[in-house]
């Protein structure tokens, strides 16, 4: 074998080599990204299912001041009956600051359920509105998506708003599918507007007078992930 030859020999071999630690070291940073994935999945899940939450709950009207104390940015707890919803309510100075925030202020991509800052912390607007995350498994507001079912609608109408010092009955009216710029249900400072589209959007409806003096409660979420549809369901404060 000439020099030539052996030369050839040497950069084949050492191109096979680079090639070889090169493929080793993308399937590692594959597997890698694996793991952190499915680490981060586990972590988005986990927060989202936080049961050390609960026993912050208000247990009577005389604890509700604890749970302000307890959570700083808390203004209420709301349990949805039978929805899995059972959780507090923060406000922020603006829609963003609890998008990615957990009630006890720490980074968390679930994030919590916030009060549109617009709104009054005390809900005696007469419109107030929750948004919170779409989750899988009915976790955070994917649990939402229970009311565009027909019969879980029909069965499933009550829940409870703890705010201030009293424990305030919840009567689901209705359920809607809405674009995120729709501003009859997002602009919450317009009352008559939201019965409005409530009367003519809702997919499901129980009868309600709009001519009385009511406090409607809204919640939000989004329909699917990365587009402007959103899941909304209507309550009564009563």
């Amino acid at each position: 074998m000439n020099t030539e030859d052996k030369i050839a020999e040497i950069c084949l071999n050492v191109i096979e080599f680079i090639f070889q630690k090169s493929c080793l070291l993308f399937c590692l940073l594959l597997l890698m990204m694996g793991v952190w994935s499915l680490y981060d999945t586990a972590l988005l899940y986990y927060d989202a299912s936080d049961q050390s939450l609960l026993r912050f709950r208000p247990q009577s009207e005389k604890e509700i001041e604890n749970l302000y104390e307890s959570l700083k940015g808390s203004v209420s707890w709301l349990v949805l009956d039978g929805a899995g919803v059972d959780d507090p309510i923060m406000q922020g100075k603006d829609n963003l600051e609890y998008l990615n925030k957990n009630p006890f202020g720490e980074f968390s991509l679930s994030g919590s359920l916030f009060l549109d800052f617009r709104n009054s912390a005390d809900f005696s607007d007469p419109y107030s509105l929750i948004y919170g995350h779409h989750m899988d498994h009915h976790m955070m507001f994917g649990a939402l998506d229970q009311y565009m079912d027909r019969e879980f609608f029909d069965t499933h109408s009550s829940g409870r708003l703890y705010v201030n010092d009293e424990i305030h009955d919840l009567k689901i009216i209705a359920a809607a599918t809405c674009s995120a710029y729709d501003q009859r249900v997002f602009e919450p400072s317009d009352a008559d507007q939201v019965k409005e589209f409530i009367q003519s959007e809702a997919m499901y409806l129980r009868e309600f007078d709009p001519e009385t003096n009511l406090r409607i409660i809204a919640f939000s979420t989004c329909r699917f992930p990365d587009t402007e549809s959103r899941t909304v369901v209507f309550a009564l404060i009563l």
